[in-house]
């Protein structure tokens, strides 16, 4: 349970998956407050540790938001439920989301969204308790039409200004269904799907579509490459929130999912 404490683009592209080095920011490390395990590691690496109740039995994600850009509710629920669903986990929990200080800043290059990391991350892995890092930020990536990006192993970032543009109009989807989409989408990546290597998350069958990237090939996949483009969701899913299809499913559950 969680704990309590205007018009279309033409294309938008719902995640990047960042790869990067340990050794090249000095962002939430793994000594950070006498902590030993590492947060700064390429997306995708610590599926296993998300999937299995191998090391750790219980999942906590903590949310930061800028003003105006908090999560809704509905979104942040359906997340839990959506991770209950695939992670062996005694307990997957939703902090409640802090709001933190605007920069203001027209767009974010991957590096500042690191830094901000660094700066508000309070939360981190301990004991049984995986943490996850969830941060929705006041404006656009540095690349045009980016919903959300998985830059760390254990972390993603979401781009309010960029909401803004492709839900809540008319005959725009609701910033709940787009937010349920984006930050499903995002936590897929963080458990490998699809294909990333390293990761542990192998296809059990060839379903990747390599021509848009780390991305199922079926259309009706939380995991396909249509959902960068918002005027598409309807089109494809019939108004509703994309699930994962048996492929995707059989590739988490030999990685240790359910």
């Amino acid at each position: 349970m969680r704990k309590t404490n205007q018009r279309f683009l033409p294309s938008i592209i719902i995640s990047v998956i960042l790869i990067v080095s340990a050794s090249c920011s000095n962002t939430t490390g793994p000594d950070k407050d006498n902590r030993k395990y590492s947060h700064i590691e390429a997306p995708g690496l610590s599926a296993h540790d998300f999937l299995s109740n191998k090391q750790f039995t219980k999942l906590e994600i903590e949310v930061d938001y800028m003003q105006g850009y908090k999560p809704t509710e509905q979104a942040l629920n359906g997340l839990e439920e959506f991770l209950e669903s695939r992670l062996h986990k005694v307990s997957v929990s939703v902090m409640e989301p802090t709001q933190i200080s605007a920069a203001g800043r027209a767009t974010y290059t991957a590096n500042q969204i690191r830094e901000l990391e660094s700066k508000h991350r309070n939360s981190f892995t301990h004991d049984s308790t995986l943490s996850a890092y969830m941060l929705i930020v006041d404006s656009q990536f540095e690349q045009e039409n980016v919903l959300g990006i998985a830059y760390y192993n254990t972390s993603s970032a979401f781009f309010g200004g960029t909401y803004d543009e492709v839900s809540g109009g008319f005959n725009q989807p609701s910033r709940e269904r787009t937010e349920s989409i984006s930050f499903r989408h995002e936590f897929g990546h963080l458990l490998g799907l699809v294909n990333i290597a390293g990761s542990g998350t192998n296809m059990q069958t060839n379903h990747q579509d390599t021509k848009h990237g780390h991305h199922c090939d079926n259309n009706n996949c939380l995991m396909y490459y249509a959902m960068e483009n918002a005027s598409l969701f309807d089109q494809f899913l019939g108004g509703s929130i994309p699930e994962l299809d048996a492929n995707c499913i059989a590739d988490l559950q030999a990685n240790g999912g359910k």
